[in-house]
């Protein structure tokens, strides 16, 4: 349980810190005679990629969160592609059949960022397992974002994706997978 309370507070973390770029955006946008340079103040500046820092590295823990329902123990690493695969190959099929991954606009045949597009061999899983890696890439790249170019991965998939394991290791943990 403890690896979940770790989880909870990274995904905290995203949304303060999210909140917080929010409300720095918002108060730029309403004066736009202030300047950046001149704000001193803590909280003053936005924190972006910290967020999304914050945000992937929740997603490893909620991931290693269910490996410890299911197995009493956590595996090391983090690479989040790799310990999802590392999960049983049924709960890696329950995860990707919740209504909240099947049903979504983003498991699709690739978007404007997939190399993948237009390829007929491309599956909805193959889709659901490049969105898992563009989270684990953006884990490693983010926390150095000053020596890369340009950064991304789905917020919005990161968010469904942490609340479907949450909900299959709530279901793990209540004997019911």
């Amino acid at each position: 349980m403890k690896i979940q309370f770790k989880a909870e507070d990274f995904f905290n973390a995203y949304l303060i810190l999210k909140a917080n770029n929010e409300a720095f955006i918002d108060s730029q946008a309403k004066n736009p005679s202030s300047s950046l340079k001149k704000i001193k103040t803590i909280g003053a500046h936005p924190a972006m990629g910290v967020d999304i820092v914050c945000l992937a590295f929740s997603v490893e823990l909620y991931i290693k969160d269910l490996h410890y329902a299911i197995k009493g123990k956590t595996p090391r690493g983090h690479n989040i592609l790799k310990l999802f695969e590392g999960l049983p190959k049924h709960i890696r099929q329950v995860i990707f059949a919740h209504d909240s991954i099947s049903q979504n606009p983003f498991i699709t045949r690739g978007d404007i960022f997939s190399v993948n597009r237009f390829n007929d061999t491309y599956t909805a899983y193959d889709r659901f397992v490049d969105q898992i890696k563009s989270i684990s890439d953006g884990f490693e790249k983010w926390r150095y974002s000053y020596e890369s170019g340009s950064l991304h991965y789905d917020v919005s998939f990161a968010l469904v994706f942490i609340e479907v394991i949450k909900s299959v290791a709530g279901k793990v943990r209540n004997d019911q997978l």
